[in-house]
């Protein structure tokens, strides 16, 4: 039996959480390598903000015969750091790194790195499971393909291995060694805690120039519909799992497969337990209203779409085969379909200018898109982007000054910082018009709201959540999550951590036998506020807040001792504008902030 220990790079020195899922790479090694007998742990550096030397020091407590080092370019810093202080602490400890940078630059890694031994580039699954048998017979890794390694002085790169063509040939993510899972935040915007990417395929046939894939390859593959409908089950019912995002490159590509995907969850009743998003390809012959309104019912809330530019020259330039008006017709017909959007763009690809920059926020206002974000254009190792920057001269830095907020090229349409400055601006633009009266004068002619309504960071609940989601408290910004219903406000910290409600809000709660009563701590802005306080939908009591400090509202539960979970409503009498007393354009219609609900005995907690 071998010890193996994974390690997920700490990347907090970027200023962001880079890790929100837990590490799906890693995972399936794990499971394989369990299967075979092996004693496998994982260290997740990123979402435990481990240090380098903490992570040593798990290293050298647990004694691993292998360390295995997942990392992308911005991971890079990190990984060769801890690689360096675990090769100090133990010399004779084998370390493999493998994922997407290593993928791209192979020998690239041992040459900048030298306590790294091996690399395992591309599907690592069958590679990584060779590699540990050759290091426990002693064995040469020359026959090995799929990996690259040190022997003395030389470094050797094996011949590639094979794509799997089964996928189902793989087992269950061994997710238990990244729990609790609810610690891992879900890419934005997350409709459900605890939220978990899936994988349904692999391989991408379409050639943007910025998409580094140097591990799953051009070649799809798909899994089998059920195999990846008993996973998502596996997953609900072992996990608790509320949101499932399957982060496929192209998972609209096959009209059949999706659509049977749809079918089963429907079958299986998975679109009344947990909500799905997924990125989709704009491209017109691959998207109609009849297939959105499918994933609707299937439970797809939200749907990810890579817009890249909205100026046709830049899209055609980066090889996205998309046209703007295909763009728009998918951003129309989904939102026709009741499915929230999200538009991801790129500022600063290859001639890209302050012009094609304009055009792509003009191009995001016409789409209004519910959720939007504006990235930096990064050349990663294995694309062609990076490999035209080299060519130019564009790029002349190395891998670990990556960074998610800094332009890496040298070009001569962009001054040093402009490039910032214009992703800051896109940004500020949107927003602004979003707070204009022409936005919402145009939103209310098309139905929507006239006032502009402020981004939630939850997905309301439509039903009584699931009893084991439920607590006998609720403390706004730990454990909201899944158990509020409409009418809440993005979570503020004061401090204390509060939501706004609008006119009417929902709550849940599990009621245990002994609790007899409802209490609620809120404040709000002006005095003289009436509200009402309902349970189960039984109104329970008025109430009026005569002073603007916080105060405890405390609810005798009389004649719901044999309730378990109640349904508690707050409505106020009438809502006040933020930008009509302190002129900050801030246009919610806001009741009452609430810090925490929860349920005690008579006798005050």
């Amino acid at each position: 039996m071998t010890k193996i220990l994974f390690v997920n790079p700490n990347t907090r020195h970027l200023g962001t959480l880079l890790t929100v899922y837990p590490p799906m790479g890693v995972l399936y090694l794990s499971s394989i390598l369990r299967e075979a007998g092996h004693d496998v742990r994982l260290v997740d550096a990123d979402i435990d903000g481990l240090t380098s030397a903490e992570v040593r020091r798990i290293v050298s407590e647990y004694e691993p015969d292998i360390v295995g080092i997942t990392m992308n370019a911005l991971q890079s810093r990190s990984a060769f750091e801890i690689a360096d202080l675990i090769r100090e602490e133990n010399p004779k400890v084998k370390i493999v790194v493998g994922g997407p940078h290593p993928s791209a630059l192979r020998e690239g890694i041992l040459e900048k790195c030298r306590s790294v031994d091996a690399v395992v580039y591309g599907e690592g699954e069958v590679t990584f499971s060779e590699l540990v048998r050759a290091f426990e017979e002693d064995r040469s890794l020359e026959r090995i393909k799929g990996v690259c390694f040190r022997t003395g002085e030389e470094i050797l790169v094996n011949e590639p291995r094979e794509p799997l063509k089964n996928l189902d040939s793989l087992p269950r993510l061994a997710l238990d060694l990244a729990e609790p899972i609810r610690r891992y935040p879900g890419a934005y915007p997350v409709g459900g805690r605890p939220s978990i990417h899936v994988m349904a395929s692999r391989g991408c046939p379409f050639k943007c120039t910025f998409c580094s894939n140097p591990v799953w390859g051009k070649r799809v593959r798909f899994r089998s519909v059920g195999s990846l409908l008993s996973e998502v089950e596996w997953l609900r019912e072992e996990f608790k799992v509320r949101e499932i995002f399957f982060q496929d490159d192209t998972f609209n590509l096959n009209r059949d497969w999706f659509e049977a995907i749809c079918d089963g969850i429907i079958e299986r009743g998975l679109n009344k337990k947990m909500v799905f998003k997924s990125p989709f390809r704009a491209n017109e012959r691959l998207l109609d209203l009849d297939l959105l309104r499918l994933a609707k019912e299937a439970g797809f809330w939200m749907i990810f779409y890579g817009v890249e530019s909205g100026n046709q020259e830049i899209l055609d330039s980066v090889k996205k085969n998309l046209r703007l008006e295909e763009i728009e017709r998918a951003f129309r017909l989904t939102k026709k379909a009741g499915i929230r959007t999200y538009a991801s763009f790129m500022i600063g690809n290859l001639g890209e200018s302050r012009a094609t920059v304009m055009d792509t926020i003009g191009f995001a206002k016409r789409i209004d898109p519910d959720y939007y974000g504006f990235a930096i254009a990064t050349p990663y190792p294995g694309s062609e982007f990076y490999d035209r920057a080299m060519a130019l001269g564009y790029l002349d830095l190395d891998f670990e000054d990556y960074d998610l907020r800094r332009y890496v090229l040298r070009t001569e349409n962009f001054a040093p910082g402009e490039v910032e400055e214009l992703v800051e601006y896109a940004h500020e633009s949107l927003e602004s018009y979003r707070r204009s009266w022409i936005y919402r004068l145009r939103r209310g002619l098309s139905g929507g709201s006239g006032h502009r309504t402020q981004e939630q960071d939850y997905f309301p609940a439509s039903r009584t959540p699931d009893e084991d989601l439920l607590e006998e408290e609720i403390v706004m910004g730990e454990n909201d999550w899944d158990v509020l219903g409409p009418g809440w406000y993005a979570l503020e910290d004061w401090p204390p951590k509060v939501r706004w409600t609008s006119k009417r809000a929902t709550a849940y709660l599990r009621k245990s036998d002994c609790s007899t009563q409802l209490c609620i701590k809120v404040i709000t802005s002006f005095a003289g506020l009436v509200f009402w306080i309902s349970v189960n939908d039984r109104k329970m009591g008025e109430y009026r807040l005569d002073s603007s400090g916080w105060r405890i509202i405390r609810v005798p539960l009389a004649d719901l001792e044999e309730e378990s979970c109640l349904k508690v409503g707050i409505e106020v009498d009438k809502t006040w504008v933020p930008e009509e007393i302190v002129q900050n354009d801030d246009r919610r219609d806001l009741g009452l902030a609430v810090e925490r609900i929860w349920l005690e005995s008579t006798t005050p907690r």
